[in-house]
């Protein structure tokens, strides 16, 4: 550990601090019919044994707490450190006062010390160990949220290159075997599709309607490269109550299921999107047989990781041997 440490911002809250002090002190005394010599030497002996305190207090932290764990001489020493400045000050007010009085018992004097060292040092303290438990909370919050950010551009930065290959490889099928204006409306597609990925890269969260365009434009090129082994179906409810998904969310899902179900046999794999009040459903007909690829379902992982670092949601999974159904639960947008 770095140790107890005062800033900038804490040296300006312990002058503001002595000056209202000071303030009330002037007024206080004023009342109690101090003279002028008592104010003027009780004043600077009051900023100067909490000062003291201060510093000795802040040596003892970083000393007997931060460096060795023992708390039970940083106690004893705290003790004396207050006794002792205690003492001084009771000898300052002896020798300044204008009134005649005497030095008590020793018993009574340790008590007075204590009171005189440890009462407006720990008002200040308290006040100071407040403030900078708070700012470090602040400071927490901060770093928690530049990790989260830092985290969900890694995970994006997984699933983009994922996409422009698999969009490069249907290229160079289509190029086999399709006439020159086909090609031509596939990369007009695409080009769409990757300028939506492009000007939303920074975002983390997409509006359902971009999510949705941005799904059919994606149906287009996976039906125009594979014919009738892909069908997808939208059918939209009911109005959500939220109107948001993670960027790139719905995407995910479809290339998932592209990914690892393969038409065989004339058997078209079926994908129903469905909009719901809280989320909206992806269910797939299934068949990973032969050619499908095994499923290490990082993808999914990786979304399900974005979810939680967006908000408390999880995407809920369901696999039965004809169907595989996920549902994306739809975030609010919070100022």
């Amino acid at each position: 550990m770095d140790g107890f440490r005062f800033n900038r911002s804490d040296y300006r809250f312990i002058l503001i601090y002595f000056l209202v002090g000071s303030l009330w002190l002037i007024f206080r005394w004023n009342i109690e019919n101090y003279t002028l010599f008592e104010i003027l030497t009780g004043l600077p002996a009051v900023i100067i044994k909490n000062i003291l305190l201060l510093y000795i207090f802040k040596w003892l932290i970083n000393k007997f707490l931060v460096q060795k764990k023992n708390y039970i001489a940083f106690m004893l020493l705290l003790f004396v450190a207050w006794e002792a400045v205690g003492f001084l000050d009771m000898l300052r007010d002896y020798y300044t006062s204008n009134q005649h009085w005497e030095l008590p018992s020793i018993g009574d004097m340790l008590v007075q010390n204590f009171y005189r060292g440890a009462v407006d040092s720990i008002l200040l303290m308290g006040l100071i160990f407040g403030k900078k438990y708070y700012e470090n909370k602040l400071d927490y919050i901060k770093l928690q949220n530049g990790q989260k950010e830092l985290e969900l551009k890694v995970l994006r930065s997984q699933y983009d290159p994922h996409f422009l290959y698999n969009c490069l490889n249907t290229i160079d099928a289509l190029v086999d075997y399709s006439p020159k204006e086909k090609v031509k409306e596939y990369i007009a597609h695409l080009a769409s599709l990757y300028r939506y990925l492009i000007h939303s890269k920074d975002e983390e969260i997409a509006t359902l309607e971009d999510e949705i365009s941005l799904a059919r434009n994606y149906f287009y090129l996976i039906e125009t490269r594979f014919g009738n082994d892909y069908n997808f179906e939208i059918i939209e409810q009911e109005k959500p109550k939220a109107n948001y998904l993670p960027n790139g969310a719905l995407l995910t899902v479809l290339e998932n299921v592209v990914k690892h179900n393969k038409a065989l046999d004339g058997n078209t794999i079926l994908t129903r999107i469905s909009v719901e009040r809280d989320s909206v459903k992806i269910v797939n007909s299934k068949n990973r047989n032969g050619s499908g690829e095994e499923s290490t379902e990082t993808g999914l992982i990786s979304l399900n990781k974005r979810y939680q670092l967006l908000s408390d949601h999880k995407i809920k999974i369901e696999e039965t041997e004809q169907n595989f159904t996920i549902w994306l639960p739809l975030l609010n947008l919070v100022n």
